[in-house]
């Protein structure tokens, strides 16, 4: 059995004296404290948190029930069992006190040295069982903990990369917007020199590819917004049942604190458009300004 401190409350120096002896000689690893009085017990028990009491009932300035009462009432002392030593032998209500103050168990006087040993090993041995218990317990928190760290880590890492990539992928759609806007101007610039058939191919070609850049931007533009902002267009969605399409990219941009100009530029609107449909959104959602609509667009 390993090292434990066992204090002993008792004001008779005989019994103090074949107390201890009986249990160096049973259990060596036993430190034993000592305390003639239930208040030196106490402030005892305070400075040396022991692993087990043995508190006689009668003694002078504080007797063991009233000691074992503020025991318990102490977060640093409640939870050491106290083994109650009396010589009361037929006085059940006085043993059912004890009990009631906090004492785990009891041992009569003169004392039966087996039942003793017994009384003392068995609540050693819970307190030894019950530490290695909690030792597990706090092992497999910490495991737990490291666990939910390395998720967390991942998780953040995740989230980064996909802010990036979020980014990257805005940047990027504005550039193709400004290549898309500079090539259509070239081609645009064209007309002056074909007939009405080539005004109606070039007016073509300059659609299609507003269509098929657009197609693939948007594309992979949501499925990077959503991993950043997840089930950003489901709460939009839920707020305002009835909005459009663009007016749903409208808001994720502005959910990315874009500019009025920047959204002109990748939708391929005017400012004065853009202002429009933000006018619109803040009627549908009843707010008046926008800094009461970027609020509502962050909330999401």
């Amino acid at each position: 059995m390993d090292e434990c401190q066992i204090l002993i409350v008792d004001d008779d120096p005989k019994q103090l004296k074949i107390l201890t002896g009986h249990l160096i000689d049973h259990n060596p690893p036993y430190k034993l404290l000592i305390a003639t009085n239930g208040k030196a017990g106490y402030e005892i028990a305070i400075k040396n948190k022991p692993d087990l009491i043995l508190m006689d009932w009668e003694m002078p300035v504080m007797n063991g029930v009233d000691t074992i009462r503020m025991l318990k009432e102490n977060d640093e002392t409640r939870n050491i069992p106290v083994i109650m030593v009396t010589g009361i032998h037929d006085e059940v209500e006085k043993l059912k006190e004890a009990l009631d103050a906090g004492a785990i168990d009891f041992i009569n006087k003169p004392f039966n040295w087996i039942e003793l040993n017994a009384r003392i090993d068995t609540q050693i041995r819970y307190i030894q069982t019950f530490r290695k218990f909690l030792s597990q317990v706090e092992l497999i928190n910490k495991q737990e903990r490291e666990i939910i760290e390395k998720e967390k880590a991942i998780l953040q890492s995740e989230v980064i990369h996909h802010q990036k990539q979020l980014t990257m992928n805005t940047v990027n759609i504005l550039k193709q917007s400004q290549l898309l806007h500079s090539v259509t101007d070239e081609i645009s610039n064209l007309v002056p020199y074909t007939n009405d058939k080539g005004n109606q191919i070039i007016k073509s070609i300059i659609s299609q590819l507003n269509d098929k850049s657009s197609e693939h931007m948007w594309t992979e533009f949501e499925v990077c917004f959503e991993k950043v902002h997840t089930d950003f267009y489901r709460r939009l969605l839920e707020k305002i049942p009835d909005i459009s399409v663009r007016e749903k990219r409208l808001c994720a941009f502005l959910k990315l604190n874009m500019s009025t100009k920047e959204i002109a530029s990748i939708t391929f609107q005017s400012q004065n458009a853009i202002d429009v449909s933000k006018h619109r959104l803040r009627k549908k959602i009843g707010t008046e300004s926008d800094e009461d609509f970027s609020n509502f667009l962050n909330s999401l």
